[in-house]
């Protein structure tokens, strides 16, 4: 246990408050925890790459704590009605669906090392930004359907997007195992 897993471990326990400040419709504490979490996020990244500080663990600690923030923020706000249900449907299931396609494919394959891609980067970055705006709205009285619409939209596409390229990715690795295992 190093430092960047240990601030991975915060922002999953700072999760549960943000929850709580949702709930409490206290958005202005939900923001301000929202960004420590982005920070810390930033920081254990920093930690581990620049220091070379990187586990095993923190392949699997750094995702899981992104992936509980987002679900976390994008159920409230539904519960709260100020994003559609749809949406934190659909990033569920695209997790869902790449977790489970993760697990099969290790159970087929063996050991696979995580592999962030440069879309499910793209989707993560997308998916803050969007839950940032709509607490600032939300906070700020700003009332711009343009500009909410455009980020659910962009949010969307790329959520989409990553879920369809880990799809592509998974069905190759598995072609790649399988003409490895075939006799020639």
């Amino acid at each position: 246990m190093n430092a960047p897993n240990l601030l991975s471990l915060f922002r999953i326990l700072v999760t549960f408050f943000f929850i709580l400040a949702v709930y409490y419709d206290r958005l202005d504490y939900a923001l301000c925890l929202f960004i420590l979490q982005g920070v810390t996020d930033l920081l254990d990244g920093f930690i581990a790459r620049v220091m070379g500080k990187k586990t095993e663990l923190g392949a699997y600690l750094d995702p899981i704590a992104d992936k509980t923030m987002l679900v976390a923020a994008f159920i409230m706000l539904s519960i709260k009605h100020i994003v559609p249900v749809w949406l934190p449907v659909l990033v569920i299931l695209k997790d869902l669906v790449v977790a489970i396609g993760f697990f099969s494919l290790y159970r087929v394959v063996g050991y696979i090392k995580p592999i962030p891609s440069i879309f499910g980067k793209i989707t993560t970055t997308c998916q803050i930004a969007t839950v940032l705006y709509i607490l600032l709205a939300q906070i700020f009285f700003w009332s711009n359907a343009w500009a909410y619409n455009a980020f659910i939209f962009v949010t969307v596409f790329f959520t989409v997007l990553s879920g369809c390229h880990y799809i592509y990715y998974g069905i190759k690795t598995l072609r790649e195992y399988r003409a490895k295992q075939s006799p020639t």
